[in-house]
């Protein structure tokens, strides 16, 4: 719907729970060079709109004036409909965070250093304070959410920690029994022979002085281990305190943004119907597809010749038109896949990479697409190391696949001998996630998994 944009700086924001104002100077400079289109201009925003949900309407409009397109490319630009558009920008309806975000980032492209860390700080506070007018509920849903999140990477963290620091004591401890055998093994060489005390004396002085360093480092990082031990087990109660409050706020949401709870098998796919058309809708509407792959390198990931040995090993009765029309609709979901850019992260075990599917020629290839696509921004890939040994997905591979609508839940994915499944129950989903979490923090780094591929070229 068209409308007109504002052309005066909005007004100040209050902070949430504070009451207080916040100053809009940091928009000033972005305002001064928003183009209004005359030929579409936006219709005031109504009277009966609260001031809190006209401030954020009127900061949206400065954003999407300062990109001088028209409400149509807007649209297009943020995969919504004009209509959308124009009840956000008109403040009837308050927009999704991952709309705000799109629209930050299209006019930091156009604008560069206007879309300052100032004003990223302001359209946030503003979006919480028209959320929390608008819909009270959504409102409380997304600040726990948000906290839920800090409370989970702080957890991550001192996992983290506590494993490095256990590392650390197990390496000291190590060099403490080499230095006394050492210590042992001089004072019974050295005995034999009065002219080789004194030096038996003073080296022994230099390994007691080691030793007795070591020990204090020990000590020291078992103070630490200690501390992060602590810190963990409180960052694991606030994360279970906050899931119960979001699931208490989840509750009193409208029925429009609750999700479905219930599995759905999809058995004895025809020889018609292929899983990848069917996984490629969902695909298609994922904003972030999260992928552990025990046997094979992600589908999203192949190489044309390394699909097609992959597809003819799972079915080697298929006809030559048969295999090259899976082999294509898999080529078609990764060019669907680039096109769109979702964030993809992927955690393979290192067997999957050392098989030699299709053959050497085969396997070189693959590996080195791999190396292609592991800088790639949207595109995240961690390795499974043999030396971890069991893991929390030993029950095999899957994916699950988030979408930016509100309310629709997350969907795993998983493949078995004769069909594929989906869940999308929320217990079930939240399972197969905190799994995939222990996986990641596992898993080998990005950098790290660069290094694990680089090696296997050499020898191969």
């Amino acid at each position: 719907m068209p409308g007109e944009v504002a052309r005066e700086e909005p007004g100040p924001v209050p902070e949430v729970g504070s009451g207080e104002r916040c100053s809009p100077g940091s928009l000033a400079e972005l305002t001064a060079l928003a183009r209004v289109s005359a030929l579409q201009p936006l219709r005031p925003i109504p009277d009966d709109v609260p001031a809190e949900v006209r401030d954020f309407a009127e900061t949206l409009r400065v954003l999407f004036s300062a990109l001088g397109i028209s409400l149509n490319r807007l649209a297009a630009l943020l995969h919504s409909d004009p209509g959308t558009v124009s009840r956000y920008l008109s403040g009837k309806r308050i927009p999704p965070p991952g709309f705000i975000d799109g629209l930050r980032k299209a006019v930091y492209d156009a604008k560069g250093s206007l879309v300052t860390e100032q004003v990223t700080q302001l359209v946030h506070e503003q979006f919480l304070v028209a959320l929390q007018v608008h819909d009270p509920a959504r409102y409380e849903v997304q600040r726990l959410t948000a906290l839920l999140e800090v409370a989970a990477k702080e957890k991550q963290q001192y996992e983290i920690a506590v494993r490095a620091l256990e590392e650390a004591i197990a390496s000291r401890n190590d060099k403490i029994y080499d230095l006394e055998l050492e210590g042992r093994q001089l004072r019974s060489a050295l005995g034999l022979t009065e002219g080789l005390l004194e030096q038996e004396r003073r080296h022994r002085e230099r390994l007691q002085e080691a030793t007795d360093g070591l020990h204090t480092e020990v000590r020291a990082l078992i103070a630490q281990l200690a501390s992060a031990q602590r810190r963990a087990a409180v960052a694991e109660e606030r994360c279970f305190e906050l899931e119960a409050r979001l699931d208490s706020a989840g509750a009193l949401l409208r029925d429009e943004y609750q999700g479905t709870a219930t599995g759905r098998d999809q058995g004895g796919n025809s020889p018609g119907v292929p899983p990848d058309r069917d996984l490629g809708v969902l695909e298609r509407a994922a904003q972030l597809i999260r992928v552990y792959e025990v046997q094979f390198v992600p589908s999203l990931l192949q190489t044309q010749d390394y699909a097609r040995a992959v597809i003819e090993q799972g079915s080697p009765s298929l006809d030559t038109d048969e295999l090259e029309r899976r082999v294509q609709l898999r080529i078609d979901r990764q060019q669907e896949f680039s096109r769109r850019s979702p964030r993809l992260w992927a955690i393979v075990d290192e067997a999957a990479l050392r098989r030699p599917m299709g053959g050497r020629d085969v396997h070189l290839a693959q590996i080195r697409r791999l190396l292609d696509v592991i800088g790639e921004p949207n595109i995240t890939l961690q390795i499974m190391p043999f030396k971890y040994g069991g893991h929390a997905a030993e029950g095999g591979p899957f994916m699950i696949m988030r979408f930016p609508e509100i309310g629709l839940p997350d969907i795993v994915y998983t493949e078995y001998l004769t069909g594929t499944h989906y869940i999308d129950k929320e217990d079930e989903v939240w399972r197969y996630g905190a799994v995939m979490e222990r996986l990641s923090v596992a898993s080998t780094s990005p950098q790290r998994a660069r290094g694990i591929l680089s090696g296997m070229l050499r020898e191969i």
